[in-house]
């Protein structure tokens, strides 16, 4: 059975857009295919700092020193969540958009997870090269007002954007998305969001049908 990762990042649970329409899509692929599916709610788990300790136990690992025991700690945990992600065959994301970006428990987790030998390497020649398999990746994505291709306002996204280079130039990932836009302006664009959602559900179910 295939492995779907669920990286929950909104904190309003069953209100929250980008979580049902993610549930949604999950839902959809379900009954499709069986899917082993976990959730990680980055508001409900412990993620390790990436303080003075784990940066001195990454350093550690690099150059073959010995890690102290809180350095070990840190360090057990940031793999720990490493691993979860490489073991998915499909991530799913709610993100939506905060002050142009990503919630900050978000962008906690990429700073956990992409890390130098373990998810990428990185050349002068060849820039980031992922470490880990190919695999797909879904960024359900909301805002209250249009910053999708042929907005005009594609430059105000710091959310999409960052999500779909990191995903694909440090995780390996091969990235679609769904985007819940003009989240603001009233229940008529909220339910015009959640047709095209619909439909490019349709179109995402095939690609990830397990063979």
């Amino acid at each position: 059975m295939k492995k779907l990762l669920f990286i929950e990042t909104s904190p309003r649970k069953s209100d929250s857009i980008t979580t049902d329409v993610s549930q949604k899509l999950i839902s959809r692929l379900q009954e499709q295919e069986p899917w082993d599916v976990e959730v990680l709610d980055l508001w409900n788990v412990k993620l390790p700092h990436m303080n003075g300790t784990t940066m001195a136990a990454k350093y550690a690992v690099f150059s073959g020193n010995e890690m102290s025991p809180e350095q070990q700690e840190s360090w057990m945990l940031l793999n720990d969540y490493i691993k979860q992600f490489g073991s998915a065959d499909l991530i799913v994301i709610a993100a939506p958009m905060w002050n142009w970006g990503v919630p900050y428990v978000l962008k906690h987790y990429i700073d956990v997870v992409t890390q130098p030998q373990l998810t990428f390497d990185w050349t002068p020649e060849d820039g980031y090269i992922p470490l880990l398999p190919p695999r797909d990746a879904v960024i359900v994505t909301s805002s209250g007002g249009d910053f999708t291709t042929g907005s005009g306002n594609e430059h105000e996204d710091y959310a999409f954007r960052y999500l779909r280079q990191w995903l694909e130039n440090c995780m390996g990932c091969r990235v679609d998305s769904i985007d819940m836009t003009m989240t603001a302006t009233g229940p008529e664009a909220i339910e015009l969001s959640y047709q095209r959602a619909n439909d490019k559900m349709d179109s995402m179910l095939g690609a990830f049908s397990v063979a």
